[in-house]
């Protein structure tokens, strides 16, 4: 399997650098390293089970997302969206929602952000982009694939191919038996998209965020974090605070 790699934080199959980690965990979440561990084993086992007919890009941004698309495997049956996590636990998608057990409740509540429905916009966002581009492809069913072994999903219907992590063999399998769709010039040419493409920044000539999208961050202006941020700000800030405290008291001691 051939590896393209697009993420600005660290190599994938190597360590992520200390500060790399932080930068990434600021901008796209706590769950973020994590999910990269999950991703960067995801990788490992595609690498071991593909030939090099297939071509995975990871972390593709693409216009009109914050965060980057994990991962897109090429090959001459489709192309496939991928999107690794490291969730555990008991869950249960119904309805479209997606649920985890509240072991000490016995009981299922709302678990966000939903990231079945997050992989399925994200695989319709490739395929847009593509269109956009002049390439029309068939829409694969997307993969949301569990690098932890301790995880149950309840599950009546979903637009998303749930693999557990043992089921990498058996996806893999079914991909290969798939008829084919792509001839080796349009390989070619959906890879070269897929690695020049760009996430578009907002400018304050364009549309406006709606409510909803603001709702989850708190500031000022154009001055907006999220709570967690603003969280990690203040503990900063009463260290810093400490620190000059017990600086200007050893000061005033040795005076």
């Amino acid at each position: 399997m051939k590896l393209i790699e697009r993420s600005p934080f660290g190599a994938q199959g190597s360590t992520i650098p200390f500060f790399d980690r932080i930068r990434g965990i600021w901008k796209f979440g706590l769950s973020w390293d994590r999910d990269m561990q999950a991703q960067h084993l995801l990788i490992k086992q595609l690498d071991n089970l593909l030939d090099n007919s297939y071509t995975l890009i990871s972390n593709v941004p693409v216009p009109g997302f914050s965060i980057p698309v994990p991962l897109v495997l090429v090959s001459k049956t489709g192309v496939y969206t991928f999107c690794a996590s490291a969730h555990m636990g008991i869950f249960s998608y119904k309805n479209e929602q997606w649920y985890q057990l509240d072991e000490q409740k016995e009981q299922y509540r709302p678990s966000r952000p939903n990231i079945v429905r997050r992989t399925a916009i994200m695989s319709r966002a490739i395929i847009e982009y593509l269109k956009k581009k002049g390439i029309y492809v068939d829409e694969r069913e997307p993969v949301l694939y569990f690098s932890n072994p301790g995880v149950h999903i309840d599950v009546d219907e979903s637009q998303v191919n749930l693999v557990l992590s043992d089921g990498l063999n058996r996806l893999v399998a079914s991909l290969a038996g798939e008829a084919v769709t792509l001839d080796e010039m349009e390989l070619q040419r959906i890879t070269d998209i897929l690695i020049k493409s760009a996430s578009k920044s907002i400018t304050k000539e364009q549309e406006l965020p709606s409510r909803s999208s603001l709702s989850g961050s708190v500031g000022i202006g154009d001055f907006r974090l999220q709570a967690w941020q603003w969280l990690i700000l203040f503990v900063l800030a009463i260290f810093m605070l400490i620190t000059v405290i017990i600086t200007a008291v050893i000061i005033l001691n040795t005076t």
